[in-house]
């Protein structure tokens, strides 16, 4: 099975939003500001891989892995799921803006990324409601064993 064309699209544009990712970190995050830049590039790439992944496959469990992974990561540092969703749709439309202003004339690639974008935040917020319910269940099963 061939990838849509805008894939590729997005493919062929990932140096130059990660460049422009780099360059705003101060805008997004205030901890990723503080990183090296190479540093900070690896983490957006990874996040520019994964939603390549879901476009180019629409497997949603497997990004449904990522964003776990992701907001665990985020977690370690202290911060809330709430914002490693924010970064990541802050990520998701510094990539429209570069596809936008890259390919005025086609719409495909910033549909493209606004859709894997949407499912990210669905599986942001899946993914945080399940730790809920675990945490509530554990808490539950401490109070019946007092």
């Amino acid at each position: 099975m061939t990838a849509p064309g805008y894939v590729a699209a997005f493919e062929q544009q990932r140096p130059v939003i990660l460049a422009r990712l780099v360059e705003v970190r101060a805008s997004l995050d205030h901890a990723i500001a503080r990183w090296p830049a190479e540093t900070a590039q690896a983490m957006f790439d990874k996040v520019l891989i994964g939603l390549q992944t879901l476009m180019a496959t629409n497997d949603q469990a497997l990004h449904r892995g990522f964003v776990r992974s992701f907001v665990a990561l985020r977690g370690a540092e202290g911060l809330a799921p709430d914002h490693a969703l924010r970064l990541l749709v802050a990520i998701g439309d510094v990539a429209i803006g570069v596809a936008r202003a890259a390919r005025a004339d086609d719409s495909a690639l910033p549909l493209a990324i606004t859709y894997a974008l949407r499912i990210t935040a669905r599986l942001v917020n899946e993914v945080t409601a399940d730790e809920l319910a675990r945490r509530l269940a554990q808490r539950r099963q401490t109070e019946a064993w007092r």
